[in-house]
This record gives structure tokens, C-alpha cells and sequence, in this order.
């Protein structure tokens, strides 16, 4: 299954630190309701179900159209997800959110109420909770996807417990990069490499302890994945996905991020552009130098030497960030990952 992650505008009603995409007014150049219609309609062609289409922001309750765009993509035969803050969720939009087509709703829990309205603004942690709980009420799948920095770290098992308490099939976890609202004003959050390394083991550690009742997994840390293998070869237990899903970076390998203008990136944070869909369409995007490059994991230095090149391939948004080359080694890896290839 193909992940498309489609940020359908930049319009958000909240202001979080943390915001790779520094959300809060649309772009002026945001695609039309019929342009829109297109992204879906080459979607259908070049996909047909195989794919998910997420579709995020910005907070995409904002877009005006966002009903007639699930149910037209609904009516195409894609899978859809929804990606909200919850904050303006109620039991009417939930409703009709599910008849249009969402199976699914993703929704973010940063932390212990306190923590996460830190982060987010105030009284947005209730809301986000009554939102998930309205969503697996109304029958559509949760899944919960914290975003891990210093200042909730130490959160990591709460948030675990609470996706488990609301019923997510999935708890999801980004490990903090500074970019856009958050390289202005929490450029030091990012997680040192000792604890980086401490929080995957810790995840490792909570997915063994509960084991099939929750999923627990990773976006930017693809190192997570090397964990999963030694478990396994420990004959120790790991989820389901490690022997169903792609592992590692999936930028361009499984999944590819459109931005509200129609400009298509491998990844929703790897600002490298292979193309806008509104002058070329996906296959010739997906057959860029930029995808192929990704695809046949053609990365460098030590990730190039590492035994895991394929399995994990290093975050290429990490790499990208710090060195201005996304095939670059991944900075946030050292002995404790890597093994050199045979």
C-alpha cells in the first residue's frame, strides 16, 4: 500500500511550537476544488486502491471543500485518512466525516494534558481526546502520532498508555527535527543521540510489555527498524508490521507528500522537489531522478558502509537538514546502529 500524504493547505487554527510547516494562513497559490479533483483522478490512475491518501495540513477542516474532495475521492475507490488536531471536531462533523469516507483519523497526543497544551495552546488536549474518542465511537480507526522532543520525553509510556486507553490500533511516533515554527522557537528540542537511542529502546520496551494491543511505531526514526531485526533474531517478540510493512525511510520508497500548491516531495518534511503534479503527472515524478535516487537507496557514507543500507537507510530529512544533500549519512546515528556491510 502506497502512502500519499497530501497537505490539502496550510490554513490552521493553531499555533504549535513545534510546526514543521510553521502552519497557520494558506498559501496563495493552494489548489482549486478542480484542481484538486485532478490530484485525485491521477491518483486513481497511477494507484488505483493501492494507495492511502492521508490528508493533513495546516488543519484540513480549514479548506472549505474538504467534504466534496473525500467524498470524490471516496467515489474513486481510495483509502482516506484524516489528519486533524481534533480541536474542532463534534459528534456532527465526526458523522459526516465517516459517511463521506474517512475509515481512519489521525490525531496527535504530545504528552500529559499540561505538556501537550504547553506545545499546542490551551485546552487543545481535551479537545483531542474527546476528539479521538468521538472518532472510535463513531467506528472510524484512531491512530495516535505524539511528536517526541525534550520537553516530553519523559512522556513517551503516558502517551503510550493513553492511545492504548482510547483504543488506537496505532501510536506513531515523529522524533522532533527543527524546521519552520519549530527551528524558530524550539531549535534545541531535538533529542541528543543518547536520548534518541534511550527512546527507541523504551518503545521497543513498551511494545514487548503490552505486545498485540497497540502498535508502536516510527516516521524519522527508520534506526527503530535495526532494534525490531535484533529483537527478532533474539527470538524476542515483535509486532506484525516489521514482516509486512517496508521498513526503514520510506521517502520515495513507499510513500510520497503533495503540498497544497502541488508541489510533490518524497517525504511531508524532505523539501526537495521532484515536480508539481499540475504540470507533470505522477509517473513521471515518481520516475525522477529524485525518487530514483531515494528508491535504490543511493545514500552516502556511512549509511552507504552500513549492513542496515536497506532496512533502515537513515532519515533522509535529518541528513538533508544538516547537510544540504538527502543521500547524505543520517547525523543522528553512531556505533550503536551501525554495522559495517560485509
Amino acid at each position: 500500500m502506497y502512502s500519499i500524504n497530501w497537505n490539502v493547505t496550510r490554513a490552521c487554527n493553531l499555533r504549535c511550537l513545534h510546526c514543521y510547516y510553521s502552519a497557520g494562513n494558506p498559501l496563495d497559490d493552494e489548489l482549486t476544488t478542480e484542481e484538486a479533483c485532478a490530484v485525485i483522478d491521477e491518483i486513481a490512475s497511477v494507484f488505483g486502491s493501492d494507495a492511502n491518501i492521508t490528508l493533513g495540513g495546516g488543519e484540513p477542516l480549514m479548506r472549505e471543500d474538504i467534504f466534496k474532495l473525500i467524498e470524490y475521492a471516496n467515489e474513486k475507490g481510495l483509502r482516506l485518512t484524516l489528519a486533524t488536531n481534533g480541536t474542532t471536531l463534534n459528534d456532527r462533523l465526526v458523522k459526516r466525516l465517516k459517511e463521506a469516507g474517512i475509515g481512519e483519523v489521525i490525531i496527535p497526543i504530545d504528552g500529559r494534558p499540561a505538556t501537550h497544551d504547553r506545545i499546542r495552546g490551551s485546552g487543545v488536549y481535551d479537545k483531542a481526546v474527546r476528539a479521538a474518542q468521538l472518532c472510535k465511537e463513531s467506528g472510524m480507526e484512531l491512530v495516535i502520532d505524539p511528536c517526541i522532543m525534550k520537553q516530553n520525553e519523559e512522556d513517551t509510556s503516558y502517551i503510550i498508555s493513553t492511545a492504548l486507553k482510547l483504543g488506537a490500533r496505532q501510536c506513531r511516533f515523529f522524533h522532533y527535527i527543527a524546521l519552520g515554527r519549530g527551528e524558530a522557537k524550539i531549535p534545541a528540542d531535538e533529542l541528543s543521540m543518547e536520548e534518541y537511542i534511550n527512546n527507541l529502546l523504551l518503545l521497543y520496551d513498551e511494545q514487548r510489555r503490552i505486545e498485540k494491543g497497540l502498535d508502536i511505531c516510527t516516521t524519522q526514526a527508520s534506526q527503530y527498524w535495526v532494534i525490531l531485526k535484533r529483537k527478532a533474531e533474539e527470538g524476542l517478540f515483535v509486532p506484525d508490521f516489521f514482516f509486512s510493512e517496508l521498513p526503514g525511510c520510506r521517502a520515495a520508497t513507499g510513500m510520497l507528500s503533495i503540498k497544497p500548491n502541488g508541489d510533490v516531495v518524497p517525504c511531508p518534511l524532505l523539501d526537495v522537489k521532484a515536480g508539481n503534479i499540475k504540470d507533470m503527472g505522477l509517473r513521471a515524478i515518481l520516475d525522477s531522478q529524485v525518487f530514483r535516487s531515494l528508491r535504490d537507496r543511493e545514500v552516502k557514507g556511512r549509511c552507504a558502509r552500513c549492513k542496515h543500507r536497506y532496512l533502515c537507510g537513515g532519515c533522509r530529512v535529518r541528513a538533508y537538514i544538516h547537510t544540504g544533500d538527502f543521500l547524505a549519512e543520517d547525523p543522528l546515528c553512531d556505533e550503536f546502529f551501525f554495522e559495517e556491510a560485509d
